[in-house]
């Protein structure tokens, strides 16, 4: 079975690669430190060495060839060197045979770079085991009276870089600590407004969408992850409103006709009747069931538009073939209605959008133009481009809007005013303007009671062009 592990914690991952960088950032500054120190002893012994060993060579060159003063300056310098330094002094003379050997472990000369006198270079430096725990730092010296050798334990400077080696581990140790404590705390501190962010998301639910997430006003990251959610939370809010009321209005317009429905069943089940009469309400209620599949429709068109246009079905639209082709499927009810349909000329204009939603939306302006202008009216479409956007206006001669109406009429299922008698859902308007808004445009309406309407579709133009 597959056990399932606790995931971990931002605030833990943010601990450990903070402490993991520091932790790595000091170790190699140690290091480097520690290295550097290291070389600095070196050239210190080595400074100690060719200080002694320009003195030895300077006073050899007042005595040449005296022994016993050789053997004397060498166990003075041996005796009188520094505590702890441990300076050892040897001469091996032409021939390869010792001279002298002084401070060096059992009186041993160290051995030269290569085990040959002869062969020695110039000057030398290089380390000798002379059977202790930590070697000599020799440096040896070509003269006439032989090869010079002057040489330092180098215990006490090999046990100094150990100790401080020692204490950087330890002072590191220390300090990785503290600061896992430290990262801890920051991390702690710097998260707190995500605790916030999640503690008030899981609050929010349908029956308290009004919560806000708190901001600190800062303006950093997190403020401003705090504010983009509080505008999508809004965003949801308002969708929420706008489908409970959607859900509301439907259920209100759909009760009346279903009720109808249902009245003229019971009432034609209540006796037998002649067939004649059962045709006669079939009749009746087949209108009926197509006046609620329209509105049905409607429902769904709107719903579709509001959850904006599908990238698939995005294609570009000649403007004037689309106009005409909305004319061409309304003729047959402008003659029928004695009502004048025209187009004027329109700019060679390309539209980006989907094909059959800017057809309903044009086919919505004029169907709604020619419901409420009389026989002998007029209906006209124009457009042209404008201050970098493309307008098409649907101008009629009817009723006209009063004013104080002319924003409701958007509103779903609203039919005001002189609109009462004439048959539809009241989805037309609200489901052209949705459409126009998929598409990045908005609708505007002018009107004169009893002068007719103007409704214009403006487009922006990054979703219009010349041809």
């Amino acid at each position: 079975m597959r056990v399932l592990r606790k995931p971990v914690s931002v605030q833990t991952k943010w601990t450990l690669r903070y402490t993991a960088a520091l932790f790595l950032s000091v170790t190699l500054c140690a290091w480097y430190a520690y290295d550097r120190i290291n070389r600095d002893f070196g050239e210190d012994v080595e400074l100690l060495l060719e200080l002694q060993m320009r003195e030895m060579l300077r006073e050899m060159a007042n005595h040449p060839g005296d022994e016993t003063w050789l053997s004397e300056y060498a166990g003075n310098h041996v005796v009188q060197g520094e505590e702890g330094v441990n300076l050892g002094i040897a001469v091996i003379g032409p021939d390869g045979a010792p001279r002298v050997a002084r401070g060096f472990p059992g009186g041993r000369v160290p051995p030269l770079p290569d085990e040959s006198a002869g062969s020695a270079s110039d000057k030398a430096y290089y380390d000798a085991d002379l059977g202790g725990r930590y070697p000599y730092r020799i440096m040896a010296v070509r003269s006439p009276d032989g090869v010079v050798l002057v040489g330092i334990h180098t215990r006490r400077f090999v046990r100094d870089a150990r100790h401080l080696a020692r204490n950087v581990a330890l002072a590191l140790g220390v300090v990785t600590a503290l600061t896992a404590v430290t990262g801890f705390v920051l991390a702690r501190g710097s998260l707190r407004p995500i605790a916030a962010i999640t503690a008030t998301a899981r609050r929010i639910s349908g029956a308290n969408v009004d919560e806000r997430i708190p901001t600190t006003g800062s303006g950093d990251e997190l403020d401003q992850l705090a504010a983009t959610l509080n505008d999508m939370i809004a965003r949801l809010h308002q969708s929420a409103e706008r489908m409970r009321q959607f859900s509301a209005d439907a259920a209100h317009e759909l009760r009346t006709p279903l009720a109808a429905l249902r009245s003229q069943i019971e009432v034609t089940l209540e006796k037998e009747r002649m067939p004649a009469e059962y045709r006669t309400v079939l009749a009746g209620l087949v209108e009926e069931v197509e006046r609620l599949a329209d509105a049905v429709n409607g429902m769904l068109r709107l719903a579709s538009s509001e959850a904006g246009i599908d990238p698939a079905r995005r294609a570009n639209v000649v403007l004037s073939e689309l106009l005409d082709a909305v004319i061409e499927f309304f003729a047959p009810v402008a003659e029928e209605g004695q009502v004048e349909l025209r187009r004027e000329p329109c700019p060679n204009v390309v539209l980006s959008g989907d094909p059959t939603w800017l057809h309903q939306l044009f086919a919505n302006l004029v169907h709604n133009a020619l419901k409420y202008t009389a026989a002998g009216g007029r209906v006209t479409i124009d457009a042209a481009v404008e201050n970098s956007q493309v307008w098409v206006r649907v101008r009629d001669t009817g009723v006209g809007i009063a004013s104080g109406e002319q924003e409701r009429i958007f509103a779903r299922f609203h039919r005001l005013g002189a609109r009462q008698d004439v048959p539809g859902a009241g989805l037309g308007l609200p489901i052209a303007r949705e459409i126009a808004r998929a598409h990045g445009g908005e609708i505007e309406v002018t009107s004169v009671p009893g002068a007719g309407s103007s409704f214009i579709v403006r487009l922006p133009v990054g979703q219009a062009k010349r041809g």
